[in-house]
């Protein structure tokens, strides 16, 4: 048996639990093929003939996959038969309604739910909404969430099926809820700036999902494409990033490191 994850991890979390499905599923003896939904091309290279289940994974943004996944999800095809399939979503809050609105999308094009997930990770974009993760909760989540995920592959091994925050009524008002955030993404993403420190070291540029930030008058200037990924403000090596000029601290730095961004 093999199968294919396809992700989108800002900062690190969707990525981080991916890696632990793929080692997970390695135990019974089940490779799982990882590809990243920005790389175009591999996305387009991959035959479902080839694969037994897929499984999704995307990040939480205004209570939603952003919408890089969403296209993503319009596109995918299912070669006419019922492809097991995996959804899960990472997010600070205990639930989501992105994992069903993704389990909903897949649904329509053939595939078959036998998963529904959300992992908690932790939060990326605190300084803006929720609390600032300690250290000792990091590590408390992370623990949690690997549990979480070896429990998800034994029982998709064991044909069992789980359905995790099914709500239409909360899924119909984040849909709403997400237009609004969009439609406030580029005045949003105003509050992104670099400072004099920055050492146009390139890595932010190269590695925004957006190709949203460009090098002007000496430093990084971030502009309307935006769609708050955060993943700039974290990778920066000297931290010369600002949220509304704010110093922000890099509390994904263990975690995003299992992006393996360009550097």
């Amino acid at each position: 048996m093999r199968g294919v994850l396809y992700y989108f991890s800002g900062t690190g979390n969707t990525k981080w639990v991916a890696d632990k499905f793929k080692s997970n599923f390695s135990n019974y003896n089940i490779d799982l093929k990882l590809i990243n939904i920005e790389d175009k091309e591999q996305v387009k290279n991959e035959c479902f003939k080839k694969n037994d289940f897929i499984i999704v994974g995307s990040p939480v943004y205004a209570e939603f996959p952003p919408k890089i996944v969403c296209n993503f999800l319009e596109k995918i095809k299912c070669e006419n038969r019922r492809i097991k399939a995996i959804v899960y979503s990472t997010q600070a809050a205990k639930s989501s309604p992105a994992a069903h609105f993704m389990a909903q999308c897949l649904k329509k094009k053939g595939f078959k739910i036998v998963i529904q997930s959300n992992i908690r990770m932790p939060n990326n974009y605190y300084f803006s909404i929720g609390k600032k993760p300690t250290k000792d909760n990091i590590e408390l989540l992370l623990a949690n969430s690997e549990n979480k995920i070896k429990l998800i592959v034994k029982k998709f091994i064991d044909d069992s099926v789980i359905v995790e925050s099914n709500s239409e009524l909360r899924l119909h008002f984040s849909k709403f809820f997400c237009k609004i955030f969009i439609k406030k993404l580029p005045k949003l993403s105003k509050n992104l700036t670099s400072t004099d420190e920055c050492g146009k070291c390139g890595i932010c540029l190269m590695n925004c999902p957006q190709n949203n930030i460009t090098f002007e008058n000496g430093h990084a200037i971030f502009h309307s494409k935006c769609m708050l990924c955060m993943r700039c403000i974290h990778i920066c090596p000297i931290n010369a990033i600002r949220y509304k000029n704010k110093k922000i601290d890099q509390t994904q730095n263990k975690i995003i490191n299992s992006l393996n961004l360009n550097k």
